[in-house]
């Protein structure tokens, strides 16, 4: 586990530093937002709603080659069979312009093996995703 938390910590520290070298620390306002943001897309995704997903998202999501299609099937599985109740245990990370929110794609057993990040940009007054990728699983059963 230190590993993982060390090289976490390291990352993040890292986002947090170059996305704000400089720079006035952020409004601790924006966070409350950004929980908002993680829970209508959860919302969106628990309804399999395409144009709710597609409202949460930049339009510059499409040149990372990612859309509301590809974040389904990341979360359902190509074809539809993972579960999935929440994103759940998330951390936030951000400058004013960019966040980091590190979380699990988690069914009713709450567990902690599927992990995404989902980076978030600030554009027109509103935080709206970016992109997202697999994230760093903890193996809760060694400890590390």
């Amino acid at each position: 586990m230190r590993k993982i938390s060390i090289s976490c910590l390291g990352i993040a520290l890292g986002f947090i530093l170059a996305g704000g070298c400089g720079q006035k620390t952020p409004s601790r306002d924006h966070i409350p937002v950004l929980q908002q943001r993680v829970f209508q897309l959860q919302e969106a995704i628990k309804a399999n709603n395409r144009a709710a997903i597609d409202s949460l998202l930049s339009v510059s999501i499409l040149s990372e080659g990612l859309d509301s299609d590809s974040l389904l099937r990341f979360v359902y599985g190509p074809a539809g069979e993972y579960p999935f109740d929440r994103l759940g245990d998330y951390e936030i990370f951000y400058t004013k312009e960019r966040a980091l929110i590190k979380c699990y794609i988690m069914d009713s057993s709450a567990c902690r093996d599927r992990p995404i990040r989902l980076i978030y940009k600030y554009e027109h007054d509103m935080w709206l995703l970016k992109s997202f990728d697999p994230g760093i699983a903890i193996d809760e059963s060694s400890g590390e």
